[in-house]
C-alpha cells in the first residue's frame, strides 16, 4: 500500500480524478444556473411600478401574472438567443449595451461641489453661454407681396391717422403684435432677413419703416422696445451657472472613465491588401 501510494502515476491518476470531478461539478453548476430564471422581489417591484405609470392604477393579480409570463419567456429567448450567437456581431445590440454602459458610468460619476474662485473662473470664460439675447418689440403691417403704391398710401395714412393701423394691409395669420421676441423667436417666425432688417430699426422707436421682407411676405414695422443683450451677474444666476459647470465636470469624468476602458485594450487594425 506504501509503495502505491508513493507511486507517481497513482499521484496522477487520483488528481486527474479530483481535476474531472471538480471540472463536472462546476459544470453542472453553470448548466443549473444557465438553466434557472430567477425573478427576484425587487424585479416584481419594478414590473409592478412600470404597471402603474404606463395603466395609472395598480396592477391586479392577473396582470401580475401576465407581466411575469411575459418576462420569462423574454429571459428565456434573451438567453437561447446569446447561445445560438445570434447577438455576435449585431452592431445595434452592440451600440446598445455600449450605450448602456455609458449610461451607467454618466450615473456613477459624483461631481464634487467648485473649489474657491473655480465657478467665478469658469462663468468667465463661458459668458457667452449665459448673456441674455436682445429683444424687440414691435407691431407691424402685412402686405402678402411688394405693392409699392398700396405700401406708400398705407405709409401716408398712418402719418394722418396712427392709431387705425390695425385697418392697414392685408390680414395676417399669425399676431400683429409681439413683445420682448428674441432674435432667434423672430427668426424662427419671420425668417433671418427679417429679424435682420428689424435689428437695423431698432433704434428708430415708434416710427413705421419699411417695407420690410420677410418669408411670409412685405411688413411696414413700428418697434416699440428695444432691449440691448446684457450679460447678468454671476450672484443672480449662480444655481444656473452651477448647474452647468457640475453638467461639464460629469461629462468630463464620464469621459475620463470610458478613455481608461479602451486603454485596457490592445487595438490592431488590419490592413487592406
Amino acid at each position: 500500500m506504501r509503495r502505491l501510494i508513493r507511486e507517481p502515476l497513482a499521484h496522477f491518476i487520483v488528481l486527474s480524478i479530483m481535476v474531472f470531478a471538480v471540472n463536472f461539478w462546476l459544470t453542472n453548476k453553470r448548466q443549473r444556473a444557465e438553466n434557472t430564471i430567477s425573478v427576484s422581489a425587487s424585479e416584481l417591484d419594478r414590473l409592478a411600478a412600470l404597471y402603474t405609470v404606463e395603466a395609472g392604477t395598480l396592477p391586479s393579480q392577473q396582470d401580475m401574472q401576465a407581466m411575469l409570463s411575459d418576462y420569462v419567456e423574454q429571459q428565456a429567448l434573451v438567453r437561447e438567443a446569446r447561445r445560438l450567437g445570434l447577438a455576435d456581431g449585431d452592431t445595434v445590440i452592440e451600440r446598445r449595451l455600449a450605450q448602456k454602459l455609458t449610461f451607467m458610468i454618466s450615473d456613477m460619476e459624483e461631481v464634487t461641489e467648485p473649489a474657491p474662485g473655480e465657478l467665478e473662473n469658469w462663468f468667465a470664460q463661458n459668458q457667452d453661454d449665459f448673456r441674455e439675447p436682445q429683444r424687440v418689440s414691435f407691431r407691424h403691417i402685412f402686405f402678402t407681396e411688394l405693392d409699392s403704391e398700396r405700401i406708400a398710401t398705407a405709409q401716408q395714412d398712418l402719418s394722418q391717422t396712427p392709431e387705425a393701423w390695425l385697418s392697414f394691409g392685408d390680414p395676417f395669420i399669425l399676431q400683429r403684435t409681439y413683445a420682448n421676441l428674441p432674435d432667434r423667436e423672430i427668426a424662427r417666425i419671420f425668417g433671418a432677413r427679417f429679424a435682420t432688417s428689424l435689428v437695423n430699426v431698432s433704434d428708430k422707436s415708434r416710427e413705421w419703416q419699411g417695407p420690410i421682407e420677410s418669408a411670409l411676405g412685405v411688413h411696414l414695422v413700428q418697434v416699440t422696445q428695444y432691449q440691448a443683450s446684457s450679460l447678468p451677474q454671476l450672484d443672480d444666476i449662480r444655481d444656473r451657472v452651477l448647474a452647468r459647470w457640475q453638467q461639464e465636470r460629469s461629462r468630463e469624468q464620464a469621459r475620463a472613465a470610458i478613455n481608461a476602458i479602451v486603454a485596457q485594450y490592445d487595438v490592431n487594425i488590419e490592413t487592406p491588401q
